[in-house]
């Protein structure tokens, strides 16, 4: 069986969740599997190894926005080319904001993969998405894979699928080798990960820090990655009284990352929602207690392997902080709890679920 993939998110990620579980698909293809992805220009981590394609790498000084676009335009050419050979048994596009591929794929089957519902729950943060363009590629696919249970309740409740349609399969981990090499950070911290804005919920973090900041002063809050404080971020430190006592690190690398997560005294996820969550397995991967807020996906993925609170309640935030740091006990357990826990999702799982879903796929008929 051959899959043809295409290039959009990878002409956009150097890194990223949503390469990285592509990039594992590829990886972990089984021997009766040929996979294709179309690409002449990326700098992604994960193709490193060129094992399904044969891209240049882009210099860093043509990356200013003109050279991002005729990226993309370059790879687009290349997907078009390969959807009109049609020399793929399944079709599965890596991003679903362009359905330029409806047209091409004639009655092949093709499977997509929805990491969330985000746009569709939050249009205010996310005016320019176009719900019309997802509904066509959803009404059109053979399978729709969603990343849990909770995404696929959401598919079900917003858009018009039959739940036949829809097959969960889980996203997994394959954590790094800790490297403190060139980072510098506090002793002691709380760590939260990836970006601040709109349903992350960051302003939940800072206020219960500064509720919990006066019981444990040598602690800090270190944020991986995200990008450097914004004005209205420094003007709030400020205000709370936390402006030395929460900084930013990054861009990082993963060994980097996983030196944060191995040290921290727990990793903090304030999100309203999130599709799945990989920096929880990551936190367990790594021997981080997990606090994280009972929302969304949230307690599907870790069940009883983190502590969880109110989204709405930066006390209650505090509360299971002061608890964790106080109890040695607690934290083994939860330590060991999501040890266990991350027991339960590996790449190599998720590449055979998604390979039984190809097949699936290719036996249905297509949609009218």
């Amino acid at each position: 069986m051959k899959i043809l993939y295409d290039h959009h998110a990878f002409s956009l990620q150097d890194v990223g969740g949503i390469t990285r579980y592509f990039s594992e698909l590829l990886r972990h293809a089984g021997s009766g599997t040929q996979c294709e992805l179309p690409i002449v220009l990326s700098n992604n981590l994960y193709l490193h190894d060129r094992q399904h394609t044969r891209h240049v790498s882009i210099r860093p000084q043509w990356l200013a926005e003109k050279a991002w676009r005729l990226t993309g335009q370059i790879n687009q050419w290349a997907a078009v080319r390969a959807l009109q050979r049609g020399d793929f048994d399944v079709f599965h596009p890596t991003l679903n904001d362009a359905d330029y591929f409806l047209d091409l794929i004639g009655d092949r089957p093709f499977v997509m993969t929805v990491h969330d519902l985000i746009p569709l729950l939050y249009p205010e943060y996310y005016p320019h998405a176009s719900v019309a363009g997802l509904a066509r590629q959803t009404a059109r696919a053979t399978r729709i894979i969603a990343v849990s249970e909770n995404t696929r309740a959401d598919l079900l409740r917003l858009l018009p699928v039959e739940p036949e349609q829809v097959v969960v399969v889980p996203h997994g981990t394959s954590p790094a080798v800790p490297s403190r090499t060139g980072l510098a950070v506090p002793e002691h911290y709380l760590l939260y990960t990836g970006t601040r804005r709109f349903y992350k919920n960051f302003d939940c973090l800072l206020q219960a820090f500064a509720l919990l900041r006066p019981h444990h002063p040598q602690l800090y809050v270190v944020c991986a990655g995200g990008g450097p404080f914004s004005p209205a971020e420094t003007a709030q430190l400020e205000q709370l009284g936390l402006a030395d006592r929460v900084v930013q690190r990054g861009p990082l690398s993963e060994a980097q990352l996983a030196y944060l997560y191995a040290q921290a005294q727990a990793f903090v996820f304030p999100s309203h929602y999130e599709g799945f969550g990989i920096p929880i397995l990551e936190a367990f991967a790594h021997g981080c207690p997990a606090v994280l807020s009972h929302a969304s996906c949230f307690p599907e993925v870790a069940q009883e392997a983190a502590l969880y609170f109110n989204p709405n309640s930066p006390a209650h935030l505090a509360e299971q902080l002061g608890r964790l740091l106080a109890e040695p006990a607690l934290q083994r357990q939860l330590r060991e709890a999501g040890h266990r826990r991350g027991h339960d999702f590996t790449w190599a799982r998720t590449a055979a679920l998604t390979h039984r879903v190809y097949q699936e796929a290719r036996e249905v008929r297509v949609p009218a």
